[in-house]
This record gives structure tokens, C-alpha cells and sequence, in this order.
């Protein structure tokens, strides 16, 4: 069972590449375990939860940022409360819809609604974690070409990785396409979510849109290969840099995007930033 949308004209080396691999292996280990036992119990016990684990990486080609056009992805759950409906987060298994914010949006009216993330740096400086105005600078200063004139949000806290690429995945698909994205930029908010970004990531890249991501954990986005990834000693829920800390917060974000530019894989590339001040 190949769970992926056809690859047609690629220049990946793996033409049948999976998002998730060994996915009835995957779902089998999911329902005897953390499955079975919340319904059980209604506690989630996240010991027994069996994350997704991919070998092959995607292999792409990079591109030329400063000639392409980006796409923002945000798995905060981050809604625009004047227009859209909130995330479903009290579903246990997750809300797997997304939702599509302007650029232009105006922020006081945008929500983080992510149910399990350390949302306490958001609350003081919303580019930690969606840094809409930071793109929208290096699109001016020519470091990107242009910018899909929306971010896509959902709510990471997707423990059900078969859904996410049957349901999620071809709604994010849908808008990448839209809005002809050459590659795009994935920010998780919390552990989960770089389950869930590593995913979206290898299923954006087997449709030819190049990805990178940044994370605060390694290991666990190692686990499902995406192709580009930057890391960084960062705490949990300010993966950019710390509050109103804008070189910072630029340091990563360009040093993220820049992978875009390498043929992938990259291999994990540490960045020297930290909470230490």
C-alpha cells in the first residue's frame, strides 16, 4: 500500500516514494495501542503512541529562492477569528482541515488555537511562530521572489498520520497548486506538529514543490526523513528565535529558507542559536 500522489516529471531519484511508509504496519501498531487504549480509558498515553517512521528521504533539486514563490505553512491552528470558523481541537483524534489566512490579515484578530504547545513566547511576539512580516521583508529585499498572498494554517496535533495524508494533504496540495508555490516553508508549534510537518513536507515534496522546516528536536523529525531541516537549541514553541528578538528570529528564518537552494537531502543542519543570552 502506497499512500503518495503520483509523481509525474520528477527529478526525485525515488519515483514511488511513500509519505508514510509501511503504513498498514503503521496502523496496525496505532490501533493496539495508543488507539485501543484511549478508547478505553480516554486518556491518551503517548508511551504506547507508535510514531511515523520513514528511511528513503526525498531527493530534489534545489531552487533559485530569489526567482520563486513561497509558500508559509503554520501548524499552530492559527484562524482568522474576524472570518473563519476556530479549529475543532476538542476532537481527541485532531481537526484535520486547514485553514487559509491572507497576508494582509490583521493580526490583532489572529488566533493560536493549537491545543498542546508551549504558547507561552507566542503571547508575547506572534513571529516565533508565524512570522508573516518577516517573509513579507525578505520578499521585498529580494531573498525570496514572491510570496503566496496566503499562509496555510492547521492545527498539528494530528496523532492519526494516515488521516493527515488522506485528508490534510491533499487540501494543503490543493492551495500549493492554486498559487503555482515553488517551495514552501513548514513551522511546527509543538512536538506532535513535527510529526505532522515532516509529513507534509515529503507529500509537498514528491508533487515537485520543494520544503524546509525548523525544529527544536531533531530526533523527531529524523524519524519521518524530511528532505530539509534546520534545528536549533531553542526551547519547545519558539522555533524561530526568542520574542522580539528579530535578528535572531531572521538568522534562523533565512538560514532555513537558504536550504531551499541545496539539492536535498541535506542532512539535520544545527544552527548555533539558543535562549542563552
Amino acid at each position: 500500500m502506497i499512500i503518495h500522489v503520483p509523481n509525474t516529471g520528477s527529478v526525485r531519484s525515488t519515483t514511488e516514494m511513500e509519505i508514510l511508509e509501511r503504513p498498514l504496519e503503521w496502523l496496525r501498531a496505532f490501533q493496539e495501542g495508543w488507539l485501543s487504549n484511549f478508547e478505553k480509558t480516554g486518556e491518551p498515553d503517548w508511551s504506547l503512541y507508535t510514531h511515523a517512521q520513514n528511511h528513503l528521504i526525498p531527493n530534489s533539486r534545489g531552487i533559485n529562492l530569489s526567482q520563486s514563490r513561497v509558500l508559509l505553512i503554520s501548524t499552530a491552528g492559527v484562524y482568522y477569528a474576524k472570518k473563519q470558523k476556530p479549529f475543532q481541537n476538542n476532537y481527541p483524534l485532531g481537526d484535520y482541515s486547514i485553514r487559509t489566512i491572507p497576508f494582509n490579515a490583521d493580526p490583532h484578530h489572529l488566533v493560536f488555537s493549537h491545543p498542546s504547545f508551549n504558547d507561552e513566547y507566542v503571547k508575547k511576539d506572534t513571529q516565533v511562530l508565524l512570522p508573516m512580516e518577516h517573509m513579507y521583508e525578505l520578499s521585498n529585499e529580494g531573498i525570496i521572489g514572491s510570496l503566496v498572498p496566503v499562509v496555510v494554517s492547521f492545527s498539528g496535533f494530528l496523532p492519526h498520520a494516515i488521516r493527515l495524508v488522506k485528508e490534510l494533504v491533499p487540501a494543503i496540495l490543493r492551495v500549493a497548486k492554486e498559487y503555482n508555490a515553488h517551495a514552501a516553508m513548514i513551522i511546527p508549534a509543538g512536538t506532535l506538529c513535527i510529526q505532522s510537518a515532516g509529513l507534509v513536507a515529503r507529500a509537498l515534496e514528491v508533487n515537485n514543490i520543494a520544503t524546509t522546516l525548523t525544529t527544536w528536536d531533531p530526533d523527531m523529525a529524523y524519524m519521518c526523513a524530511p528532505p530539509r531541516l534546520t534545528t536549533t537549541y531553542l526551547p519547545a514553541g519558539s522555533p524561530l528565535g526568542l520574542p522580539n528578538d528579530t535578528a535572531q528570529q531572521r538568522r534562523v528564518l533565512t538560514a532555513t529558507l537558504k536550504l531551499l537552494e541545496l539539492n536535498s537531502p541535506t542532512g539535520i543542519i544545527y544552527l548555533n542559536e539558543s535562549s542563552k543570552i
